[in-house]
C-alpha cells in the first residue's frame, strides 16, 4: 500500500521506523482506531511511504484496506515512531523476518544501498509456501547493489508442485547453518512473536548477546 503525503507536506524517518494509520468507522468497527505499521519504502523518498499490510480475516484495519480503502481515498497517519533502526557499526549483519515482517527490513536496505552500507549481511525470509514469498525479483537487484549481503528464503510447508530447491525447514534452522561467529554480529529481527523468541533463544544460545539482538513484534 503506498500513501502519498498531502499538502506538499513531507515524512521524515529512520528506516525501520512505524507509523500510526487511522481506520475511519465502518462496517467492522464504530469508531476511528488505530494500528501500527512499518514503513517498507526508501526513506529518501519523504513524500510517500509504502505499507506492507497482510491480510487477516475480521481484522479490522487489514479487513478495511484490504476490501474498503479506494485509490484516492485519504487517510490519517501519525508518526514516525520506533527505535528498530540499523546500528552505525562496522558489525556483520543477519536479518531475520517472517511474512509481513520484511517491511522494517526492507527499509533499511534501501537505506544501506543509498549510503552504500557496504557491510556483510545475510537475510534469512520464512514463508510457508512459494506463493508466500514476494519481492524475489527486488532482492536479485539489491544483491547486485550490496554483494556483500546474501538473501535467503526458507519454506517451511513447501508443496510438491512447488518444486522448491531452496532451503526448507523453520528460520532457526537455517540461522543456525549460516550464523559462524557471534564476536561482530548484530541480529535485526522482525515477525511473529513465537518466531522472535525462538530466534532471541538460539543467538543467545550461539553466543549472541540480548544488546546486540534488536527486533520489532508483529503481533
Amino acid at each position: 500500500l503506498t500513501l502519498k503525503i498531502l499538502n506538499n507536506d513531507k515524512i521524515e524517518f529512520k528506516a525501520g521506523q512505524f507509523i500510526q494509520l487511522e481506520v475511519p468507522p465502518y462496517e467492522l468497527t464504530e469508531q476511528s482506531v488505530y494500528r501500527a505499521y512499518s514503513i517498507s519504502s526508501d526513506p529518501n523518498f519523504n513524500d510517500k511511504i509504502e505499507l506492507m499490510i497482510r491480510y487477516v480475516k475480521n481484522g479490522i484495519c487489514t479487513t478495511f484496506i484490504h476490501k474498503y480503502l479506494k485509490k484516492g481515498d485519504k487517510l490519517f497517519i501519525n508518526g514516525p515512531y520506533g527505535e528498530f533502526y540499523l546500528r552505525d557499526t562496522n558489525s556483520e549483519i543477519i536479518f531475520i523476518a517472517g511474512g509481513s515482517g520484511m517491511a522494517p527490513i526492507k527499509s533499511i536496505i534501501h537505506h544501506m544501498i543509498n549510503n552504500n552500507i557496504q557491510r556483510k549481511a545475510t537475510f534469512v525470509f520464512g514463508a510457508r509456501t512459494i506463493k508466500d514469498l514476494f519481492l524475489l525479483d527486488f532482492y536479485l537487484d539489491v544483491e547486485k547493489k550490496l554483494p556483500n549481503l546474501k538473501f535467503i528464503p526458507v519454506l517451511s510447508e513447501p508443496k510438491v508442485e512447488d518444486n522448491w530447491n531452496g532451503e526448507v525447514g523453520l528460520v532457526t534452522d537455517v540461522v543456525k547453518k549460516v550464523v559462524n561467529q557471534t564476536e561482530n554480529l548484530e541480529a535485526y529481527l522482525c515477525g511473529s512473536p513465537g518466531m522472535i523468541d525462538a530466534c532471541v533463544k538460539l543467538l543467545n544460545s550461539l553466543g549472541l548477546p540480548n544488546e546486540k539482538i534488536f527486533y520489532d513484534k508483529f503481533a
